[in-house]
């Protein structure tokens, strides 16, 4: 389960107001991405899914986007934040590929923890 650092920002989603909220997965370290919407810890949404570790290769400020099934309506108003742009690339996952998105400002990117010979994605 990712470790969140930070909120950074807010977003008016068809299921409600929410927080989103910022961290990395622990297996491979890619950023993860969750629509908190309520005060509860158990009212989220995983808005990126961790395709790291099935070889997946993105940037330390880069995340891939589940855009499927119940988070398809969140896509548009979680761009409309200003807070992501689509790099255009996507990366299968099963039946369906997955955006890879970037964080705009470096300032949201939270640390990189990486295990001893590990390597960023070029």
């Amino acid at each position: 389960m990712p470790h969140f650092d930070q909120s950074i920002g807010s977003v008016s989603t068809p299921y409600g107001n929410a927080t989103i909220h910022i961290g990395r997965y622990p297996s491979g370290g890619a950023i993860a991405v969750e629509v908190f919407l309520g005060p509860a810890p158990d009212e989220l949404w995983a808005f990126s899914t961790n395709l790291v570790p099935y070889d997946a290769r993105i940037a330390d400020d880069e995340f891939t986007v589940k855009c499927w099934s119940e988070n398809e309506p969140l896509v548009e108003p979680m761009l409309a934040t200003g807070l992501f742009e689509d790099t255009g690339r996507r990366v299968p996952s099963g039946f369906v590929e997955a955006p890879v998105w970037r964080l705009k400002d470096p300032k949201h990117v939270p640390p990189v923890r990486r295990r001893a010979g590990v390597r960023a994605a070029a």
